[in-house]
């Protein structure tokens, strides 16, 4: 009879164990800490974790901060043949991306996120999103289906007792700088910048009036400009290395293959952003996706390109463009 208890009892712990770890997806994201107590000044750590049972070759992560409280300074992976990715940051969001030629397995620490303490404050940090990625059968990368954030916030408290500023870490493995986009001038100063133009250009124009007085001969007519069409480089994401002259415009880009531009990424919705011509100048529409110039998010409205932007659609599809 005690035979028997003894058979059930542990049948039925094995099944215990067998429904936990069912439980438990095999694809996971976390974040960790080794501690939630910091002083002005001081670098808080953090860990993006990660599990897959499939061999991965990128991730991905998006963390929420407070700027007020904390300011973010780099991320690093140990992870052999990962490889950073910076792309244009936001303030308030840590955007981390990182890819490898060949596939690695993926069971602990992805990355380590640093960021400075500002100030005395209670804060939090967010992971919004992260992803997992592997490549298709067509040579894109592709999420990994069914990954589960888990212990997505983290919350600290920072002394406003200062510390001395530390020193930059010696960081091994591939370091990725996260650093916020730099504040706006104030508007005193556009003022300034744009009086001063105004004067200069004011300035010429009467120095040259001037010169052309008791002139008669007449002037040669100036050779006609010629116009350089604007053009798109793929930096990241579909068509990396590919340059696109956009000989037709206006232009529209998406994941649909009617676009002028396709670029099939998940990310990327059927038409993404057009770019038109208007008044001896190029501007870009978001049609509804997830836009950015710069690093600034653009939102269902027009905004002006020049020579060098750089324009992420989605997750990390980037181009710049010039002309």
């Amino acid at each position: 009879m005690k035979s028997i208890s003894a058979f059930v009892l542990a049948l039925i712990l094995s099944l215990a164990l067998v429904m936990n770890a069912g439980a438990q997806s095999a694809e996971r994201i976390w974040l960790t800490a080794n501690t939630t107590s910091y002083k002005t000044n001081e670098t808080v750590i953090i860990s993006v974790n990660g599990t897959s049972a499939t061999p991965i070759q990128g991730f991905t992560f998006q963390i929420r901060y407070d700027p007020a409280c904390l300011r973010p300074v780099n991320a690093v992976s140990t992870i052999p043949g990962m490889n950073a990715l910076p792309l244009p940051q936001l303030m308030g969001q840590a955007d981390g991306s990182y890819a490898s030629t060949t596939p690695q397995m993926a069971n602990g620490v992805l990355a380590e996120v640093r960021f400075t303490a500002l100030q005395g404050c209670e804060t939090n940090l967010l992971l919004e999103s992260a992803a997992l990625a592997i490549r298709n059968e067509s040579g894109f990368a592709a999420p990994v289906p069914g990954v589960v954030l888990e212990q997505k916030s983290l919350a600290f408290t920072i002394d406003k007792e200062a510390v001395d500023a530390q020193a930059p870490e010696n960081l091994m493995g591939s370091v990725l700088p996260l650093t916020p986009p730099a504040e706006p001038a104030s508007s005193i100063s556009a003022w300034v910048i744009a009086l001063m133009i105004a004067l200069g250009v004011g300035g010429m124009f009467v120095a040259f009036r001037l010169l052309r007085v008791g002139t008669t001969a007449a002037a040669k007519p100036a050779p006609a400009r010629v116009v350089p069409m604007p053009m798109l480089q793929i930096k990241h994401g579909p068509n990396t290395g590919k340059n696109f002259t956009l000989n037709k415009l206006p232009c529209f880009i998406g994941r649909h293959p009617m676009n002028e531009i396709c670029l099939d990424d998940p990310h990327i919705i059927d038409q993404h952003v057009k770019i038109f011509a208007e008044e001896n100048g190029y501007y870009l529409m978001d049609l509804g996706g997830e836009t950015f110039i710069n690093g600034q998010a653009v939102r269902k409205s027009a905004t002006p390109l020049k020579s060098g932007d750089v324009v992420r659609l989605g997750k990390s599809a980037l181009f710049v463009f010039g002309t």
